[in-house]
């Protein structure tokens, strides 16, 4: 249609830096969004919270930024790279007995 090529948009799910809090640690699960031109500029952006991974001791689950549990398996379907970051929670709060 004229040569005009439309913007893309270029979507993807982000896990962000760890926030400690006593010994929990949680994880924000976005949504990133990227809108680019034809020649690869970014035109704009947006982020969408879809939920946090909490890991305490002896326990990880996730909770949808709606308020709801989630089922760990459903937050590993948004973001399989939280495998990683589950596996790294659950060494660092394992405890010791002495």
């Amino acid at each position: 249609m004229f040569g005009i090529k439309l913007p893309r948009v270029e979507t993807e799910i982000r896990v962000a830096e760890e926030i400690s809090a006593g010994d929990r640690s949680i994880y924000a699960v976005i949504e990133l969004s990227i809108l680019k031109a034809d020649d690869g500029k970014a035109l704009g952006s947006w982020l969408v919270p879809l939920a946090m991974l909490i890991i305490e001791p002896g326990v990880q689950y996730a909770v949808s930024i709606t308020g709801e549990k989630m089922p760990l398996e459903a937050i590993l379907q948004l973001a399989p790279s939280l495998k990683l970051v589950i596996e790294k929670g659950r060494e660092s709060h394992r405890i010791e007995v002495t």
